[in-house]
């Protein structure tokens, strides 16, 4: 990566979000589309997991939904964002990305991610923040870089040593960006899913290429 890319900045919330509203505002159009997808997609399998009488076949075909149509595109959803935040070339197709070759390995990912985070929560919360704040780049490897699952996994737990505070901030902060986004009419959550986006792709961006400047040429 070239020394003078705006995501050389120090990795910070406060940063990311700045580089990120510039990015939404650069590339709206394009993303409010990807945005759309991926609501729609995450909108399949809740239809069949809406409410307290759901039964098991209801259950059932809600999961291998989200297992199989809503997890893979929400990866691949930020992977355009993450191109987007680095200046790459993207087209809105590529929020299918995930139906490519690498396709086992995101479904994998997503799934193991999602029950790790999950079991945290149940104990006690506070470990599945920590594992939500730890696997927070598991999308972006396993789509920009195309690497397993576990392998992905690995490296994520490891890139986000020293940055812990400054990826729980983004999620912290993204709380009452959604909840303003409701607030301003509903159609505001569009604007506020897309900055949360871009910001943490911008993260994911000053961490690598902080990382990368350190190692020796």
């Amino acid at each position: 990566m070239e020394n003078n890319a705006p995501y050389m900045n120090e990795p910070t919330a406060g940063w990311a979000y700045g580089y990120g509203w510039e990015i939404l505002k650069k590339h709206f159009v394009n993303l409010l589309v990807v945005t759309l997808i991926y609501m729609v997609a995450q909108s399949l399998s809740g239809i069949f997991n809406n409410g307290d009488n759901v039964s098991f076949s209801e259950g059932s075909l809600g999961f291998i939904l989200w297992l199989l149509i809503a997890g893979p595109v929400s990866y691949s959803s930020q992977w355009v964002f993450l191109r987007a935040a680095r200046g790459d070339a993207y087209e809105i197709k590529d929020a299918f990305a995930c139906f490519g070759t690498n396709f086992f390995e995101i479904m994998l990912a997503n799934f193991l991610t999602t029950m790790i985070i999950i079991i945290g929560f149940i104990f006690l919360i506070i470990p599945g923040i920590i594992f939500a704040v730890k696997l927070a780049f598991v999308p972006y490897l396993v789509m920009d870089k195309q690497m397993k699952a576990m392998d992905a996994i690995k490296l994520s737990w490891n890139m986000t040593d020293g940055y812990f505070w400054q990826i729980f901030l983004v999620g912290f902060l993204a709380f009452f960006i959604v909840i303003g986004g409701l607030i301003l009419l509903i159609i505001g959550i569009f604007p506020a899913v897309m900055w949360i986006n871009t910001t943490m792709a911008s993260l994911y961006l000053s961490v690598e290429s902080k990382i990368n400047h350190a190692q020796p040429a």
